[in-house]
């Protein structure tokens, strides 16, 4: 049923998307060096943890964050926001994510602590997304990595997803979700569907 409400919200990612102006660093200058993303929606509670603070803050639209800040949603909330590379995240509620500085150009480096993460561009782009139970290599438009407390559930809509641990590693295509849970290597993950009549 989760899941089903998130993924009801695709139109308004689409619409989000093709509303929202390109990244801006003048939108959002005085904040850091390099921002690698900006609140466009914020619906409920919505923190943000800048770097080595101790406290949270209030998200408010267009507030930018920078390597370093960590982002939660609270109980019954959620927030879109547009990464430096244009594209739209989405941030289910009850989740937690921490930014991180690119080891490589052209690539966008996140953990998902906790929670639904909800991947939308309009062209391929290169993300490196770690998680406590599996990290993910990833080249596409659309997917979804969720954390739960014991396990972490990657689906691509449209790409290639590469998802590993110390126990192992499986690559995911358009189409493919997979789950990794603790201690244990990544695996494919079945989907029933009714047979076409």
């Amino acid at each position: 049923m989760a899941r089903l409400r998130f993924l009801a919200g695709l139109g308004f990612i689409a619409a989000v998307v093709l509303a929202t102006p390109h990244f801006s660093h003048e939108a959002v200058a005085g904040t850091c060096e390099q921002p690698v993303a900006v609140a466009v929606s914020v619906q409920g509670e919505v923190n943000v943890r800048k770097g080595d603070a101790a406290d949270w803050e209030p998200v408010r639209r267009k507030d930018s964050f920078c390597p370093g800040d960590t982002v939660r949603v609270m109980e019954q909330s959620r927030a879109d926001l547009l990464l430096i590379n244009e594209t739209t995240l989405r941030l289910d509620q009850n989740t937690e994510i921490i930014f991180r500085a690119p080891v490589r150009e052209k690539e966008f480096w996140l953990d998902v602590l906790l929670g639904g993460t909800y991947f939308m561009s309009r062209t391929p782009r290169t993300f490196q997304i770690n998680t406590p139970f599996v990290n993910a290599g990833v080249e596409g438009t659309e997917f979804f990595i969720g954390v739960e407390k014991d396990r972490a559930l990657l689906t691509v809509f449209e790409g290639r997803i590469t998802a590993a641990n110390d126990a192992g590693k499986v690559t995911l295509h358009s189409g493919q979700s997979a789950v990794a849970e603790a201690g244990r290597a990544p695996v494919l993950r079945i989907e029933s569907r009714p047979r076409d009549a």
